[in-house]
């Protein structure tokens, strides 16, 4: 049989094993004055290198048979985690059994034996689970060596927890595609869950926005310029995902990403700086000052009954007085008013003219 070789190997090796330990179980016991040493050890040993020979093919080969197809599905990165980490933890368990030995045997032993399988199982569970932001932290290290490498003027490496609504509003894409926002883009676990929970909803419009959030994800993915990583990092005290961000964000000393304003808000109470969009939209619109002459297309009629509404192009709203009749054209008008609030910009005007101007 081809499997003749391997088995013989794990009997033998099973038999030594057991049988060694069947001889420190027989000088304890003779040490109690229940045999006679030499009797005891032999004994002992004896049963223990019996049981190891037929037992151990049967004890170790089905777990090594599914750790081997575990393996064989498992990506790289998972290998090379469970690999740093159960050397870690061996290394730990190492330490730990320099005070084990002190104690009488075969304690001593047995609790030696045990503590290398517990630490090194701990160290590889950890490191696995843990494996996105092992690898996230790698990515940010080596970059700060590059930038140190290359001297001063060399660029930041900006780290950003970006929230659900900045990948629901998808212009972080447009912005990372020309190369305005740069770094490392961190996707908390519980963002991406509300986000599924977003696309899962019964409520088409939600379930629009959702869907658009995990395109978003997908196509920031593909650009360059920025690394996405998900992370597993969470904040089990924070219960809202708003308040796991900010403190995410604190801990790490990284920006949130975000268009929510109450979110900002919160955030800058709490010194974390925060990107908003909405902000940044709102610093590039061209100024519009009173006085100002323009050309728009009044296309609705407004609140009140006399009042147009036209945009700029930038989507500012432009509020005419007077403006009803010259629904559905275009009309030159002057400037009165701009009004800064929370949501944009309002601007007022009046028409120059009562002449329309058809397209």
């Amino acid at each position: 049989m081809e499997m003749r070789g391997p088995y013989l190997s794990l009997r033998l090796l099973g038999m030594a094993l057991i049988g060694w330990l069947g001889a420190a179980f027989g000088r304890w016991l003779a040490a109690w004055g229940a045999y006679p040493e030499r009797f005891s050890i032999a004994l002992f040993s004896l049963l223990g290198a019996l049981v190891g020979l037929v037992l151990t093919p049967y004890i170790i080969l089905p777990p090594l048979n599914y750790i081997r197809r575990r393996v064989v599905e498992l990506p790289a990165q998972t290998v090379w985690a469970g690999i740093l980490g159960m050397t870690l933890g061996l290394a730990v368990s190492a330490l730990l059994s320099v005070p084990l030995r002190l104690l009488p045997s075969p304690l001593s032993e047995v609790s030696t034996l045990v503590a290398h399988l517990l630490m090194g199982y701990l160290g590889a569970f950890i490191f696995v689970a843990r494996q996105n932001d092992l690898a996230a932290f790698m990515a940010t290290f080596r970059r700060l060596g590059q930038t140190s490498a290359a001297g001063v003027g060399s660029p930041s490496p900006w780290v950003y927890v970006v929230d659900t609504s900045a990948l629901i509003d998808g212009r972080i894409v447009e912005m990372a595609r020309l190369g305005f926002l740069q770094g490392t883009l961190l996707i908390p676990r519980f963002i991406l869950t509300e986000l599924q929970g977003i696309a899962d909803a019964l409520d088409g419009d939600k379930r629009r926005r959702g869907r658009r959030g995990l395109d978003m994800l997908r196509e920031l993915q593909s650009i360059p310029t920025v690394e996405v990583r998900i992370t597993d990092m969470d904040v089990p005290d924070e219960k809202e995902v708003d308040r796991k961000v900010i403190a995410l964000a604190q801990r790490l000393g990284a920006q949130v990403l975000t268009t929510d304003y109450n979110l900002s808000q919160i955030a800058r109470l709490h010194q974390v700086q925060v990107l908003n969009i909405h902000d940044l939209a709102k610093i590039m619109q061209p100024p519009v000052l009173p006085g100002e002459r323009i050309t728009i297309s009044i296309s609705q009629v407004g609140k009140s009954p006399d009042q147009g509404v036209g945009f700029l192009p930038d989507g500012t709203m432009v509020v005419v007085e007077e403006g009803r009749p010259l629904v559905g054209s275009k009309a030159e008008v002057q400037i009165t008013k701009v009004l800064q609030t929370t949501g944009g910009r309002i601007v007022f005007a009046r028409p120059i003219s009562s002449g329309r101007k058809r397209p």
